[in-house]
């Protein structure tokens, strides 16, 4: 009984959310504090929202289709012509849910029918050139969505209800839609200004707490809310990285630069680039910037201060003609073991 009673709980919270949500927007707020009793509505709000994501992302991509399409252009792409039986067995999906779609497919030139060359009264389904034309475009785009999704989930992390939230506010609200297109563009690094402060501070503080949660100093947090006073007023530069396309809106990573002591020498710090844009270059094209900047200034030394435990930062500053080398001075922050320079009197 109580089993049953928690079962119709369950359906009438739900459906107390989603009307909740509909009317006053606080639906998102509701479905969290009464946990794994909207487990359902929740698992379809981000099926939902994955849907519509795609389709707003295919429209702005160019790309005619509709986003239910795509697991019969995808299985018709990779195993050639099959049935509509073959195509339902496939893709565990009922014969008359594969059947209203192909036929919706069919009338918009996506695919077509040709005789089974085995049994003449039966027709096989089989792309068209459209729909070639289609999924030739899609590629790059589900290349680019593959990324951002698995980045998506491991960043969930922790028990299934708390990674549930945390794939959801990776993915819905129009961002998955946004982080794809920032790997389908280029990337710009332009000079920091204020509009930018909050991105700044956001994605480093990210940064900082996925790493070093315990070793967070005054003196990041300081640097990070009051960039122009601590760096920009010192003599320093900052830059950010974005997306080259003109409705880009978020940071895709930032760089910054301050003099140091020893005459014609900076340091370089705060490199941080967002999750969904690694693998893209942009940490290059930042230091790119820093490069050139110390170039054209007469820089004679570049300096950073990183951790032993970040392997790839090491890994990509040494592929940059860092050199580790002994601290000439304490470090001002405690996770900071190791002190690297990078000499432009030399070639590296």
């Amino acid at each position: 009984m109580l089993r049953l009673t928690s079962v119709f709980l369950g359906l009438f919270v739900s459906n107390l959310v989603v009307n909740i949500k509909s009317v006053t927007g606080y639906g998102y707020f509701i479905m969290e504090q009464f946990g794994v009793l909207t487990l359902g509505s929740r698992l379809k709000r981000l099926s939902d929202s994955l849907f519509s994501e795609v389709q707003d992302l295919y429209v702005r991509c160019y790309i005619p289709i509709s986003s239910t399409y795509f697991p019969i252009l995808k299985v018709l792409h990779e195993m050639g012509a099959l049935s509509v039986v073959d195509i339902a067995n496939q893709l565990k999906l009922s014969h008359p849910a594969i059947s209203k779609q192909v036929s919706k497919m069919v009338n918009e030139c996506l695919i077509e029918k040709i005789i089974d060359p085995k049994d003449s009264r039966r027709f096989m389904l089989m792309l068209s050139d459209k729909g070639l034309s289609v999924m030739l475009k899609l590629k790059p785009i589900l290349t680019e969505m593959e990324f951002v999704l698995e980045q998506a989930v491991q960043l969930a992390g922790g028990d299934f209800m708390q990674s549930l939230k945390g794939l959801e506010d990776q993915l819905v609200n129009g961002k998955l839609q946004e982080k794809i297109l920032d790997r389908l563009h280029g990337i710009r690094v332009i000079p920091f200004d204020d509009s930018h402060g909050e991105g700044l501070c956001q994605l480093n503080m990210i940064w900082l707490k996925r790493y070093f949660p315990n070793q967070i100093s005054p003196y990041d947090e300081d640097v990070l809310k009051h960039p122009k006073h601590n760096v920009l007023d010192k003599g320093g530069r900052i830059w950010v990285a974005v997306s080259d396309r003109s409705d880009a809106t978020s940071l895709l990573g930032t760089v910054m630069v301050k003099p140091n002591v020893e005459e014609q020498s900076i340091e370089m710090m705060k490199m941080a680039v967002v999750d969904h844009a690694q693998c893209q270059g942009v940490a290059q094209h930042l230091f790119n910037e820093v490069l050139s900047y110390a170039i054209d200034k007469g820089i004679k030394v570049i300096t950073l201060e990183t951790s032993s435990s970040l392997e790839s930062a090491r890994v990509f500053y040494e592929r940059n003609g860092f050199i580790k080398m002994p601290k000439p001075t304490p470090s001002m922050y405690e996770r900071a073991d190791v002190y690297m320079e990078r000499n432009l009197c030399t070639k590296s």
